[in-house]
């Protein structure tokens, strides 16, 4: 409960430090929201803790490219909220600051399914 509370502490702090810069916001939150559901072990198709693993126990990195696409990891977060109600009310918070709009799970599904159709993968 405790990460719960910082968690919204610093979504909240983001915005305060430019409320009207929502994709700076967006992009900032978005980054700490996939960190939360990776802390919690949150995977799809192997993405994230264990390609983490894997770099960690090789000489070479993975693209950092892979770990910075944005649709890659809104992808991850969004499928992420659907698992996770913690996750989800996250990004709830984030998304009715950035889009004015209440969060649900079918729009979840449909972004999920925008960046699917663009060809995002893991």
């Amino acid at each position: 409960m405790e990460d719960n509370k910082h968690i919204f502490q610093l979504l909240a702090n983001y915005i305060e430090e430019d409320p009207d810069d929502m994709e700076n916001f967006y992009n900032d939150a978005m980054n700490l929201i996939r960190g939360a559901a990776a802390d919690k072990n949150i995977e799809f198709d192997g993405y994230f803790r264990e390609r983490w693993e894997i770099s960690a126990d090789t000489i070479f990195e993975f693209d950092e490219d892979y770990f910075e696409n944005e649709d890659r990891r809104d992808l991850y977060v969004f499928l992420s909220a659907l698992v996770d109600e913690e996750i989800f009310s996250y990004l709830h918070y984030v998304w009715h600051h950035v889009n004015n709009e209440e969060l649900s799970k079918e729009i979840l599904e449909i972004k999920i399914e925008e960046l699917k159709e663009k060809g995002v993968r893991f």
